[in-house]
């Protein structure tokens, strides 16, 4: 179960197609990877997904609704 639509696409990418997402999203958002952190970003994005798929999985499955999306 995702929270909305973007997670639920974030969190069905498999590790090897992190890389071309974070470069999609970059140019989408017009903030180009500077080479030198590109793996790390990627890195980074790589582990975040995984502790968001960890997260999603441990919320109740009886309990719709029960997650929010996060805003500042």
């Amino acid at each position: 179960m995702a929270a909305d639509p973007a997670l639920a696409t974030f969190l069905d990418l498999s590790d090897d197609a992190v890389a071309a997402y974070a470069d999609a999203r970059a140019e989408a958002l017009g903030l180009p990877l500077p080479p030198a952190a590109r793996a790390g970003v990627i890195d980074n994005l790589t582990l975040l997904r995984r502790q968001a798929e960890t997260f999603i999985a441990a919320l109740p499955v009886d309990a719709p609704g029960a997650a929010k999306a996060f805003e500042p």
